[in-house]
């Protein structure tokens, strides 16, 4: 009997002993790992906070979970994601190329900046387009709050994929998309005093054309009130409307003000018929061309002038 109380004895302390050295190791261990994610003292002392060193900590979760980030400082701008969008399909080429805008602020006041409505004739519009949008997209402040830019980088995208020069003027079916639209438009007009270097049409009838179609269905649908269209070369601003109406009138002549363009525009004698321009003055829309100097240059540096120009204008 003695002997197995002994037995008992030795069985409890022994029992108690390897419990106390499991406590002890499971002490230790804890110990270890809070001091793994204290602050060392290097890293206070060169400013690191503990807020800092708990935040490298959660970096080393998972890819699939969250990081907690610094509150972002109030920002005057919009951000990138609200400030512009683009590019924005609003149709297609009769070849099948799409048709892209870019939009620049959220501002109720509408305007609208065209590029390359004679594709390659006129690829230099398309290249001032293409520099205003890169331009723009980094200065979210030329944007007035109550304005809405939209750019249309090239209007006529077959005939810009097709040449640089005469035979990249018209689109896909031979048309002179600034003769298509529905504003005293006709299948054929007088030479004399026009572009004349190979055959082409108005259309077989107005608004026939893809092309035609998306920016106009566009331009009511986004409420347009201001629109500049631009061309090559070298005769000036023209207002749209035929007469030219008040508020086109008064945009050409704010246009004119900062640049050396012509205006009134040089008078070749030629009789323009199915224009954007005017058909954009019967919608009640504010409307001019701008012909760049030359073929070859943008004259980015006096048309940026006239974007600022434009996105202060108002009849």
């Amino acid at each position: 009997m003695k002997h197995i109380v002994k037995t008992r004895i030795r069985s409890l302390s022994e029992a108690i002993t390897a419990g106390i050295s499991i406590l002890v190791l499971f002490t230790l261990a804890s110990c270890a790992t809070l001091a793994s994610i204290q602050p060392n003292a290097d890293a206070v002392k060169s400013g690191e906070t503990q807020e800092t060193a708990a935040s490298v900590i959660f970096t080393n979760t998972p890819t699939n979970t969250l990081s907690p980030t610094a509150t972002p400082e109030p920002s005057a701008t919009p951000s990138s994601t609200v400030f512009w969008d683009g590019p924005i399909v609003i149709g297609e080429s009769v070849a099948g190329r799409t048709i892209e805008a870019y939009r620049f602020g959220t501002g109720p006041r509408k305007l609208l900046i065209i590029g390359g409505i004679h594709g390659g004739y006129e690829w230099n519009t398309i290249k001032l387009t293409e520099q205003l949008i890169s331009l723009i997209r980094g200065r979210p402040e030329w944007i007035p709050d109550d304005v809405t830019l939209f750019i249309i980088r090239s209007l006529n995208p077959d005939g810009e994929a097709r040449a640089q020069g005469i035979h990249g003027r018209a689109n896909e079916n031979g048309v002179d998309l600034n003769r298509n639209f529905p504003a005293q438009w006709q299948l054929e007009w007088p030479i004399d005093g026009c572009w004349r270097y190979l055959p082409i049409t108005g259309g077989p009838y107005p608004a026939s054309e893809p092309e035609t179609l998306a920016v106009m269905q566009f331009m009511i649908d986004e409420e347009i009130s201001a629109v500049i269209n631009y061309h090559s070369a070298a005769l000036g601003i023209f207002p749209g409307g035929q007469p030219p109406d008040a508020a086109s009138v008064s945009l050409a002549e704010a246009v004119a003000a900062v640049s050396d363009y012509a205006y009134p525009p040089i008078d070749t004698g030629c009789v323009f018929t199915g224009q954007l321009i005017d058909w954009a003055s019967m919608q009640g829309i504010a409307a001019i061309d701008i012909e760049l100097a030359n073929h070859r240059d943008t004259d980015l540096k006096v048309n940026i002038e006239i974007l600022h120009v434009f996105l202060h204008w108002e009849p």
